[in-house]
Order: C-alpha cells, then structure tokens, then sequence
C-alpha cells in the first residue's frame, strides 16, 4: 500500500468522525429541545386544569377544547422526544463505527510504517554487514 493512499483513507475517515460527532451533536440538542417542549406542554396541560372553568358552560367548553388540544400537543411532543432520544442513539452508534474505522486505518498506517522502518533498518544492516566482510577480507588478503 503506498504511504500517499494510507494517508488520504487516515484524513477520509477523521472527516467522517468529524461529520457523525456534528450529527451527534445536533440530535442531541433535538433531544433536548423536544424534552424542554414536553415540560413546556405538561406545564400547559396542568395550568389548563387549574383554570378553574366550572362557572358557565361555555367557560367549561373552551376550557374542556383548549385541554384537549393541549393534550394532543403534548402527546406529539412526547412522540417527537422519544424519536429523539432514538436519533441520539443512532448519532452515537454510528459515531462510534467512525472512530472505529479511523482508528483502523490509523492502525494500518502505523503498520506500513513499522514495515517501512523494519525494511530501511535490515538495508542498513545489510550495509553495514558487507562493508564488515570487505573489511575483514581486505584485512586477510593483507596479512597474506
């Protein structure tokens, strides 16, 4: 494998790690923003309740429509916070999948370059090997 190629397939997967991280991220504040509109709900539903719309009917009926309403809003906000909390989990698997594919090709640079490194140090034994021998033949030829 060339060094170049290890190198791009290395910057290509910390890209795809950057881009599920902002995901992640995003989902995230989702999440939050679906769970803050499920309280804001209840609170609603609850001061809805507390209205005390026992004096005429049509008071009764608006509160009883308004309360309604309310209710479904909240049961869609509570819809949409669970599908949040689904897409979080998502972003985090599929963050995870990325750091573990640049890790892996992390580890295959490292791999190529101890393989590298191996190959220069058994060239530079190599040399220094046959200068030894030229050394030691040129010594035996001159003491003969």
């Amino acid at each position: 494998m060339s060094k170049k190629w290890l190198t791009s397939l290395v910057r290509a997967r910390q890209v795809q790690e950057d881009a599920a991280r902002q995901r992640l991220a995003t989902a995230q504040r989702l999440a939050h923003r679906a769970h803050a509109r499920v309280r804001y709900d209840a609170d609603r539903i609850d001061s809805l309740r507390d209205a005390g719309a026992e004096d005429s009917a049509t008071a009764f009926v608006a509160a009883s429509v308004a309360l309604q309403a309310a209710a479904a809003t909240h049961a869609a906000a509570v819809q949409m916070a669970d599908d949040a909390v689904r897409g979080v989990a998502g972003r985090r698997d599929e963050l995870g999948a990325a750091a573990r594919a640049r890790r892996t090709a992390e580890e295959l640079r490292e791999q190529e370059l101890v393989i590298e490194r191996t190959r220069a140090a058994s060239a530079a034994q190599r040399e220094l090997d046959e200068i030894a021998a030229r050394v030691h033949r040129d010594s035996i030829e001159v003491a003969q």
